[in-house]
C-alpha cells in the first residue's frame, strides 16, 4: 500500500510540472511573432510554399522613402543574390514570387484616398499594408527604379593588391585588414562603421568656419552674394560637381573659369570669365587659361554669378576637391557642401591630391603631365564621381581601400610615375568604360552611369519589363530602351493590355493618368486652391467633436474637462453661450475619443446635472456614423485597439505586460510619439483579430492604478500614427491659404462648382478604383503589387502620398 501510494505522488506531481511545462509552451506559442503567424495563415489556405511579406518588427514602419521602395523592388525582382535585403521588411520565399507588379495613380494622394474613402472599396479591402510617402519629386519615378544597388557577382582578378582593367591599376578592398586598424581610421573615427546618405557628409558651419570657406558674417566674407539655395537638403538632394580655375590679378586670385556638372556627369556649365582687374600671371601650368583664350571673352564674374544661381536647385550640394578656393574666387556663400580633400580623411589632417584619389578609387587619370594645366569640368566630375563613391560605397569600403599603402608606393612629387603614353591611355581607358559600363561598375564599385540597371539586367537575363500606359507617361521614361512600352490612349486601355502582358513579364509599371489629365484636375486647381484640403481637415474635425450639455451657468469648466479627458486627449475645449443654457464644445485629438465620449458619457451626470452628449449635425456629418463603421473594419485596424484613461504611472513596459497576456503584441503606439510627454490614450497593435477582441473584452472599464481604462476598436488608419498632425494638415497643405471670399453672390457662384468638383472626383476615384480593381484581378496568383498614389508638390499645393502593398493569392 505504501509503495502505491508513492507511486501515486510521483504521478501527481508529474502531472503539475507536466502542467507547468504546458503553460510555458503555451506563453511562447501565445508570443510568437505575426511573421510566424502570417506564414501560419498563409500555409493553410495554400499547401504548398508561397511568397510572404512582413514587416520587421524592430522597425514597424508607417511611412517609408522611395528608396527603400527602390530597394524592395530589387530584392523582389533579384533576390538576395543580386540585391541587398531590405533592412524595414522581409518576403519569404522570395524565389516563390511571379513578378512585381507596380501601378501608379498619377496626381492621387494620401488625402484624396480619406476624402473619398468609401469610394475606394476595392483598395481598402485588398491591401493590407499601407505605408505613408513623401511628396513625390519630378524625378521619383526614376529614383524608384533607377537607383538600385546591384552586388558584384564576380570579382576582378588582382595583381599585387589591386585590379587590373586593361592594364590599369585600381585600388581593391583589403580583406586583411584588422578590425582594430580599420577601427582606428580617420574615415571611421569620422563617420563610423555603417552606410549613411549624402547628409551625413554635408560640412558644419564649424567645419566651414574651420576649413576658411566663405560664411554670412565672416569678415572675410564682405562683398559675397548668397547662392540662393535655402531649402532643406535631404538624402535625395541633387549633387553637382564644380570646380574653377584663377589668375593672377593685381587684386590677388580672380575667376577665370568656372565649370559645374551635374549628377550623371554632364557638364551643364563651362564658362570662361575676364577679371575685373588686370592679370598679373594667367597661371597658365595649373588653369590652362592664355592670354588668347581670354581675349574675346566679356563675361564678367556677376555675370557667371547670376548663371549660378539659376542653375543652382534650391537643395542643391555642392561637391568639389578643397571647395573653399572656388567658392572665394566665385565670391559666393554656400553653405550645403561635400568637400572630397575633407571626405576622404588622412591622419593629421593632411589630404589627398585629387588626381591620386582619381586614380586609385576611380580608376581615372586626370591632370596628365602631357596636357598644360587642368580640365576645370573633368576635375569637378573627377570630385563628383568620388563623393557618389564614398556615400554608396560607404565609410568602411573606403577604410579598407588603404589608400594611405597604395600612396607610399608612389614616387614623390605628384605621386606618380611619368608615363609617357598617359593622355592616349587615359582615352583608351575612357573608351573602354563606355563599351563596358557593367566591367567597370563590378570593378570598381562606382554609381551606375545610368538609370535603368534593374530592367537592363532582367533583359540580360531574357526575362520581361512591360511599361504600359499614355503617352505623358511614357516620356518619364523615355531613356529606358531596356523597357518594353505599350503605349496607350485611355486608362481603360492599359487596363485591357495589362490582363495580356503582365502574366508574362518579372516585372510591371502601369501608369493611370485619368485623373491627372481629366479636366476637373485643373478646374479643382484652379477654383479651389485648398479648399478639398480644408473640407478633408473640416471633415476630420468634426469627426473629432462633440457636443456636451447643457449646463447650468456657474459650471465649473475644469470638472467638465477632467471628466472629458478620461476618453482621451483633448486638443480643445470652448463654452457656448448662444443656446439657453451653455454647451461646451470638445475637440480631441483622435476620432476615437469622440466616439468614446458618446458612448460612455451621454446621460451621464456631470456637475449634478444630466448631460447630453451629441456629435455636431451638419450635411458634412450625416454618413459620420457609417465611415466610423468602414474605418473600424477597415483591413489595416482589424487587430488594433485603441486604449485610453491611461494613469500617467503606468509605463509602456507595464502596459504591455498587462495586454500581452491576450495575444503577441506588434506594436504601442502613442499619438504624435512626443518625447517626455505623458499620453493619456494609445494604440496597441496585436498580431491577430481574436486577440485583439479578447482584449478589449476583458479590459474594457477595468481600473489599472485607480483610473478606468476604456477600450474600443481603432479608428484611425495604423500608418498616420496621429491624426492630430493629419487634422492640421501643415504636412499636407503649407502652402495654399485661399480665404473664401465676402462677396455672397461669389460665395455661392463658387460653392456650387465646387459641389459640382466633388461629385466628379467621386466618380473618377470610385472608376480609378474598379480598374484597379480588376488589374488587380488580373495578376497571377504570388504577385507582389504596389498601388502607389504619389501625391502632389507644386507651388498650390504639397501633399504626400501613399504606397499600398499586397501580394496576390486567390484561395
Amino acid at each position: 500500500m505504501a509503495d502505491d501510494a508513492k507511486r501515486l505522488c510521483k504521478r501527481k506531481r508529474a502531472g503539475e510540472n507536466g502542467t507547468e511545462e504546458i503553460k510555458k509552451k503555451a506563453a511562447k506559442i501565445q508570443n510568437r511573432t505575426t511573421v510566424e503567424s502570417d506564414i501560419r495563415q498563409s500555409s493553410q489556405i495554400h499547401p504548398k510554399r508561397v511568397p510572404v511579406f512582413t514587416i520587421n518588427p524592430e522597425s514597424n514602419p508607417c511611412a517609408i522613402t522611395y528608396e527603400q521602395l527602390c530597394g524592395l523592388i530589387n530584392y523582389a525582382v533579384l533576390g538576395e543574390v543580386r540585391s541587398s535585403l531590405p533592412s524595414w521588411c522581409q518576403v519569404h520565399n522570395q524565389k516563390e514570387l511571379k513578378g512585381v507588379a507596380v501601378i501608379i495613380l498619377h496626381g492621387v494622394s494620401q488625402m484624396h484616398f480619406y476624402r473619398y474613402y468609401l469610394q475606394f472599396k476595392h483598395l481598402k479591402k485588398r491591401f493590407r499594408f499601407r505605408f505613408s510617402l513623401p511628396p513625390p519629386s519630378d524625378d521619383f519615378v526614376l529614383r524608384i527604379f533607377g537607383t538600385e544597388k546591384l552586388l558584384p557577382q564576380d570579382k576582378s582578378p588582382v595583381v599585387n593588391g589591386s585590379s587590373a582593367v586593361n592594364g590599369h591599376c585600381l585600388m581593391t578592398e583589403n580583406n586583411n585588414c584588422k578590425s582594430s586598424d580599420v577601427d582606428n581610421h580617420p574615415i571611421i573615427i569620422k563617420y563610423g562603421r555603417n552606410k549613411q546618405g549624402l547628409t551625413s557628409f554635408l560640412l558644419t558651419e564649424d567645419e566651414l568656419i574651420k576649413n576658411d570657406y566663405p560664411v554670412a558674417g565672416t569678415p572675410h566674407s564682405e562683398g559675397f552674394i548668397q547662392s540662393g539655395c535655402t531649402a532643406k537638403v535631404t538624402n535625395n538632394s541633387p549633387l553637382l560637381g564644380l570646380d574653377c580655375e584663377m589668375c593672377l590679378t593685381t587684386k590677388g586670385n580672380e575667376l577665370t573659369r568656372v565649370s559645374v556638372v551635374n549628377a550623371d556627369g554632364c557638364c551643364v556649365m563651362d564658362e570662361l570669365v575676364k577679371p575685373d582687374n588686370p592679370i598679373l600671371n594667367y597661371l597658365t601650368r595649373f588653369s590652362g587659361i592664355t592670354k588668347t583664350m581670354l581675349m574675346p571673352v566679356e563675361t564678367k564674374l556677376r555675370d557667371v554669378q547670376a548663371k549660378l544661381k539659376k542653375l543652382l536647385p534650391n537643395d542643391a550640394v555642392l561637391v568639389g576637391h578643397s571647395l573653399n578656393n572656388d567658392l572665394k574666387a566665385l565670391k559666393m556663400i554656400h553653405s550645403n557642401i561635400i568637400d572630397t580633400s575633407l571626405l576622404y580623411a588622412r591622419d593629421f589632417g593632411q589630404r589627398f591630391k585629387l588626381k591620386v584619389l582619381a586614380r586609385s578609387v576611380l580608376g581615372k587619370e586626370i591632370q596628365s603631365e602631357g596636357v598644360i594645366g587642368h580640365d576645370a569640368s573633368e576635375d569637378a566630375r573627377a570630385a563628383l564621381e568620388l563623393a557618389q563613391y564614398f556615400i554608396k560605397q560607404g565609410p568602411m569600403k573606403v577604410a579598407k581601400l588603404n589608400l594611405e599603402n597604395f600612396q607610399t608606393k608612389q614616387p614623390t612629387g605628384d605621386h606618380f610615375t611619368t608615363r609617357p603614353e598617359g593622355r592616349s591611355l587615359t582615352n583608351r581607358l575612357s573608351d573602354s568604360l563606355k563599351a563596358n559600363c557593367s566591367e567597370v561598375d563590378r570593378l570598381i564599385d562606382r554609381p551606375p552611369l545610368h538609370c535603368g540597371s534593374l530592367v537592363n539586367t532582367l533583359c540580360a537575363q531574357d526575362q520581361k519589363a512591360v511599361l504600359l500606359g499614355t503617352n505623358k507617361a511614357m516620356k518619364e521614361l523615355i531613356h529606358q530602351e531596356a523597357w518594353h512600352k505599350i503605349e496607350c490612349k485611355t486608362d481603360k486601355e492599359v487596363v485591357q493590355q495589362a490582363q495580356n502582358e503582365i502574366p508574362f513579364a518579372s516585372l510591371s509599371l502601369s501608369h493611370f493618368t485619368s485623373y491627372s489629365e481629366y479636366s476637373v484636375y485643373n478646374l479643382h486647381t484652379k477654383i479651389h486652391k485648398g479648399l478639398l484640403h480644408e473640407k478633408m481637415r473640416q471633415k476630420l474635425s468634426e469627426m473629432c467633436t462633440v457636443y456636451a450639455g447643457p449646463f447650468c451657468k456657474d459650471f465649473c469648466l475644469t470638472s467638465v474637462e477632467r471628466t472629458f479627458q478620461n476618453c482621451g486627449s483633448i486638443s480643445s475645449i470652448s463654452v457656448i453661450t448662444e443656446t439657453h443654457k451653455p454647451y461646451v464644445r470638445i475637440e480631441y485629438a483622435l476620432p476615437e475619443s469622440a466616439l468614446l465620449a458618446v458612448l460612455t458619457l451621454n446621460g451621464s451626470v456631470v456637475g449634478q446635472f444630466p448631460i447630453t452628449v451629441q456629435r455636431p449635425t451638419k450635411e458634412s456629418t450625416l454618413d459620420c456614423d457609417h465611415v466610423l463603421k468602414k474605418l473600424e473594419n477597415d483591413v489595416t485596424n482589424r487587430a488594433v485597439i485603441y486604449v485610453s484613461g491611461i494613469a500617467q504611472t503606468l509605463t509602456k513596459n507595464r502596459l504591455n505586460k498587462k495586454f500581452s497576456k491576450f495575444g503577441h503584441i506588434e506594436a504601442i503606439i502613442y499619438p504624435g510619439d512626443d518625447i517626455g510627454a505623458k499620453p493619456q490614450d494609445c494604440f496597441i497593435k496585436y498580431g491577430s483579430l481574436e486577440s485583439a477582441l479578447k482584449a478589449q473584452a476583458a479590459m474594457n472599464g477595468q481600473e489599472v492604478r485607480n483610473q478606468k481604462l476604456n477600450v474600443i476598436r481603432a479608428l484611425t488608419p495604423y500608418h498616420l500614427q496621429s491624426w492630430a498632425a493629419q487634422k492640421s494638415y501643415t504636412a499636407l497643405n503649407p502652402r495654399t491659404s485661399d480665404p473664401l471670399p465676402f462677396d455672397g453672390h461669389s460665395f455661392e457662384k463658387r460653392k456650387e462648382k465646387l459641389s459640382q468638383c466633388e461629385q466628379e472626383l467621386k466618380s473618377i476615384m470610385s472608376t480609378i478604383d474598379r480598374r484597379t480593381g480588376r488589374l488587380f484581378r488580373a495578376l497571377p496568383n504570388n504577385t507582389l503589387c504596389m498601388v502607389l498614389l504619389p501625391g502632389t508638390n507644386s507651388a498650390q499645393c504639397s501633399a504626400p502620398g501613399l504606397c499600398l502593398l499586397e501580394i496576390k493569392q486567390d484561395p
